[in-house]
């Protein structure tokens, strides 16, 4: 126990931003993800107390995940109140076990003399946020009552997360003074906390300002403050200078003597990632070894509640299916990305002619739906896959486009509010305007829609799906690419040892975030998505990657130079697409 003197560097931050607000007016609005013990909490609850107890009529709340740990915020901010001096000590009419409320206790002087009349109150999430008291009932979830100061901690491990936050949500005013912070440890890349926090770092200036506090910023977490009882973890000098040697040759890109220098100390890619990117040191390094070995047992385990980043903060906590170690490494790589739009004359009509190529140009806009990280480039060649959704605000609506030249992702386009029809509609587009590129919806669901529209709109390469029906044994075409178990499985496969063998590769963050969430779930007994993720733009991302191992190589003639003719399915195609022999192939999908 001691008197607050000196903040940690993570609390310092925080407090820096409360007191901007209070400054300028603003109401403080804060969402902290954060790493283990720095103290977050506690700080939270310092300044909920303090403008309670020097503050009229102000109320405030603390939500946590579980009770258990609403007993322990509980019991900190009796430790606040039992620590004051006389002089400033308010009274307090009820003391039970999770609220304070300061007012006179005397029922007879209360009216000349009611004291603050200000509250502070701590509740369970698990519990719905209702009052636990018999007196109290259950009112719920703050609905009624004006919050002016809410704390919600560990919000990615609360309990039925949305409804409950939001009733207490909307208990706050939008008046300077008042207080919402979010804080929490990550929980994997779904739920409300990710969502909120993905919110906050997408640029919106009106919603919740975001803090990261990453585990080097703890002026503990170091080897040498194990090594105060126990000798053995003191950081050996020369370790020292062998690693602000390697940090210098990085910068100057001297891979040899890095990697003759790393092996001195046994630095694997992650710790070499570290000191590439952050100000950490030897020192550090060790602690981050002691905590693997003795308090994580993994490093994935680590990334989630030791993280550098919020990329590792939000690294799934489930078994993943592909490499994650890889794809944060690629992640950790990735441009950013150019946003716009393709735009085509006004008098094309893409839903009758689309088989004729357009003069199309690309214009960047924030408000745009293509995400571009390369340009098409003369005599690359491209394939689109897409996964069509409903359009409704559920699951996304996602295309991914592959340079097949380089094996390559170069673009993808992605919205929940987008339907099948526009899909068709991007795809064409985005087709013509990458030289021409193979079109590959998945053809289940709503991509139904999508397919129909591009084979009605004449578009000349539209990938088709070809299997032998032993039932009339013949051979069926459907266009499109129908997933169902066995598809489904070949695909992931193909991705899964694309990304094993650096086959291909990735430079599009939202598709390698998708991925990394895609685990194997024990229950369905196949690899998904964990709960509140997406998994839309991976599969567009795959179906492409798949179906560039199926077609036709070659970019298409000129418009003048083709004519045009029709296929088996009755769809309009140019003569220089062939149409494949199925008895020549062994594989259960074809291509026109």
């Amino acid at each position: 126990m001691v008197r607050f003197g000196q903040l940690y560097p993570a609390q310092q931050r925080i407090q820096t931003q409360i007191d901007s607000d209070l400054a300028t007016g603003r109401p403080s609005r804060l969402i902290i993800l954060k790493s283990r013990r720095h103290r977050v909490s506690t700080l939270i609850a310092a300044n909920i107390f303090h403008a309670a107890i020097f503050n009229e009529n102000r109320r405030g709340y603390i939500v946590a995940h579980d009770t258990d740990t609403s007993d322990v915020l509980f019991r900190m901010h009796r430790t606040f109140y039992d620590g004051l001096d006389d002089i400033v000590r308010p009274m307090v009419r009820l003391s039970n076990r999770k609220e304070l409320l300061f007012e006179n206790p005397d029922s007879e002087s209360r009216k000349g003399s009611p004291g603050l009349k200000s509250s502070i109150t701590v509740r369970a999430a698990s519990s719905g946020g209702r009052r636990v008291s018999a007196n109290q009932k259950a009112a719920g979830v703050g609905r009624g009552d004006r919050i002016d100061l809410l704390h919600a901690s560990e919000v990615a491990f609360w309990p039925s997360g949305d409804a409950t936050f939001v009733g207490f949500a909307q208990a706050v005013p939008d008046e300077p003074g008042t207080m919402v912070a979010i804080e929490s440890t990550a929980n994997g890349a779904s739920g409300l906390f990710y969502e909120e926090w993905q919110r906050a770092t997408s640029g919106n200036v009106d919603g919740y300002t975001p803090i990261f506090i990453p585990f080097f910023d703890h002026p503990e977490y170091r080897a040498s403050f194990i090594a105060r009882n126990r000798p053995e973890y003191e950081p050996k000098l020369e370790d020292m200078q062998i690693v602000e040697d390697i940090r210098g040759y990085l910068l100057i890109d001297d891979m040899p003597k890095v990697e003759k220098l790393s092996a001195r100390l046994s630095l694997d890619e992650a710790e070499l990632g570290l000191l590439r990117k952050h100000n950490i040191d030897w020192d550090q390094i060790l602690w981050r070894r002691y905590c693997i070995k003795f308090k994580t047992r993994s490093a994935d385990a680590f990334c989630a509640e030791y993280p550098s980043n919020p990329e590792e903060a939000f690294r799934s906590t489930g078994t993943p299916r592909f490499d994650n170690s890889k794809l944060k490494a690629w992640i950790d790589m990735c441009p950013r990305p150019s946003q716009g739009m393709v735009e085509c004359p006004d008098d094309w009509a893409w839903k009758e002619a689309a088989w004729e190529a357009p003069e199309l140009k690309f214009r960047e806009s924030s408000r745009g739906w293509l995400h571009v990280v390369d340009l098409p480039r003369e005599d690359h060649e491209y394939v689109i896959g897409a996964d069509a959704g409903h359009g409704i605000g559920q699951d996304r609506t996602a295309l991914a486009i592959f340079d097949r030249t380089e094996k390559r992702f170069v673009a993808y386009a992605r919205d929940s509010k987008m339907k099948a029809d526009k899909l068709a509609e991007y795809m064409v587009k985005a087709g013509w305007f990458y030289n021409c590129a193979w079109l590959a919806p998945e053809s289940n669901g709503p991509g139904l829609l999508t397919t129909h529209m591009l084979i009605q709109s004449g578009y000349p390469k539209t990938y088709f799906t070809q299997r032998y029906s032993t039932a009339t044994q013949r051979w069926t075409d459907s266009p499109g690419f129908n997933t169902d178990q066995k598809s489904r499985n070949l695909i992931i496969d193909r991705f899964d040892i694309a990304i094993e063998t650096d086959s291909i590769e990735c430079p599009v963050q939202a598709i390698l975030e998708e991925a990394m969430t895609f685990v194997m779930d024990r229950r369905k007994g196949r690899a998904d998505h964990l709960p509140g993720s997406h998994d839309d733009l991976l599969f567009s991302a795959m179906i492409a990657q798949f179906v560039d191992g199926q077609v036709t190589i070659g970019l298409a003639k000129p418009a003048e130079e083709r004519q045009v003719g029709w296929s088996r399915a009755g769809t309009r195609v140019p003569d220089d697409l062939e149409l494949f022999d199925s008895e020549s192939h062994d594989l259960e999908f074809y291509y026109m």
